[in-house]
């Protein structure tokens, strides 16, 4: 494992790149971001957004931004609605009752509440437990189920609503490092479609769980051919949002009602306390990614921190150690849910681990390296 010579993203990020300096894409774009003038980027972006809304500015909705009601959908909706003046539908792509938290439906309620109309939508309860429970099994990644349903709502709705352009926050090959949704342009999000959760989104093994692939449209992204026929273009917001950042958008969104997880960041690996808390167990899926890549949400943090010159690479250390936070009690619930013992949760995550970052001779994997160094020097 080697790191980014400016951040802490290591090179075992899927679908991640270095460049011939042994600096990361998201690196790259920051540097280059410091010589643009974000204000001529909105105006450009305002010009895009016009031209693809023109035909629809008498319609209700002009747009569609998925969210969750978190601190990013949050900010992401009130940004549209005031510096791009449209009128945004929300969609959100809403966990089942046994898993979505009190925080999460009192901050979507929340988000209503700011004036926006609001679509909620659910997967069907059992059949989504099902799903998560073998996403587990099969790929140590629960989430592979559930991500499948929340990048497909959005885009499925816009295609029947007849409403042309969807809004996406940040763009992941510029501003995390998914080298595989590059696109000829900052602003064009289409190429979603190949990004990391997406590209490997068949739906092979949703059949075999479901018995039947007609009860899987929830997790049917649309083809190329459905987006070009009905003329949907996914934008993204971020290259024009010189202060999008975690800690930023949760400012912005506690001042507008958010309620935060709370608690020691050392159990949740939640820096913020606002990261993805509509639910808890993606807290268990951050550090089931750390013992796969050796990398999480801490070390996103840090790099948030350390691109935007608040923090130098050696102070951001700390920030990233906190990648495995993962209380038990969060272990426990999620083993309860999907009817597993911790004795099979543990087997699972060493089958999975990396053995070349994690010593896997006791129940619960060991780091073998040191944050920020590479491993060959460790």
């Amino acid at each position: 494992m080697k790191y980014c010579r400016s951040c802490l993203t290591p090179d075992t990020r899927p679908n991640g790149r270095f460049n011939n300096l042994g600096i990361c894409l998201p690196c790259e774009f920051a540097a280059d971001g410091e010589k643009e003038n974000y204000d001529k980027r909105l105006e450009e972006l305002r010009k895009h957004v016009h031209k693809l809304t023109r035909t629809t500015k008498k319609s209700r909705w002009q747009c569609i931004i998925g969210v969750s009601g978190g601190k990013d959908s949050t900010r992401q909706a009130l940004w549209a609605r005031e510096k791009l003046g449209v009128n945004p539908l929300l969609v959100s792509i809403a966990y089942p009752p046994k898993q979505i938290s009190y925080v999460g439906a009192h901050n979507l309620s929340n988000l209503i509440s700011h004036g926006f109309d609001t679509m909620i939508l659910g997967p069907a309860p059992v059949l989504s437990r099902e799903l998560v429970r073998e996403a587990f099994l099969r790929f140590c990644n629960w989430c592979k189920a559930t991500e499948m349903a929340l990048f497909s709502g959005v885009p499925r709705v816009a295609i029947q609503k007849r409403i042309p352009l969807i809004f996406w926050g940040e763009n992941p090959a510029l501003q995390v490092g998914d080298a595989g949704t590059l696109a000829t342009s900052i602003w064009d999000g289409n190429s979603l479609v190949n990004s990391n959760t997406l590209a490997g989104g068949s739906l092979g093994w949703f059949t075999e769980v479901a018995g039947s692939a007609s009860i899987l449209e929830m997790y049917r992204f649309p083809n190329r051919e459905q987006f070009r026929k009905h003329r949907v273009q996914t934008i993204f917001l971020g290259p024009a949002w010189k202060d999008w950042s975690g800690e930023k958008n949760t400012r912005v969104a506690l001042v507008n009602g958010l309620q935060f997880r709370g608690g020691d960041p050392r159990a949740s690996g939640d820096i913020l306390g606002t990261s993805m808390v509509d639910e808890d167990w993606t807290i268990v899926n951050m550090l089931l990614k750390y013992y796969k890549f050796g990398f999480s949400r801490g070390t996103e943090y840090a790099n948030e921190l350390i691109r935007s010159g608040v923090i130098s690479r050696e102070e951001a250390i700390p920030y990233a150690e906190l990648d495995e936070g993962c209380d038990d009690c969060y272990i426990k619930s999620f083993c309860k849910y999907i009817n597993i013992s911790d004795l099979q949760f543990w087997n699972t995550v060493r089958k999975f681990a990396n053995p070349a970052l994690f010593d896997l001779s006791g129940i619960r994997p060991r780091k073998k390296f040191m944050v920020g160094t590479d491993l060959a020097n460790a």
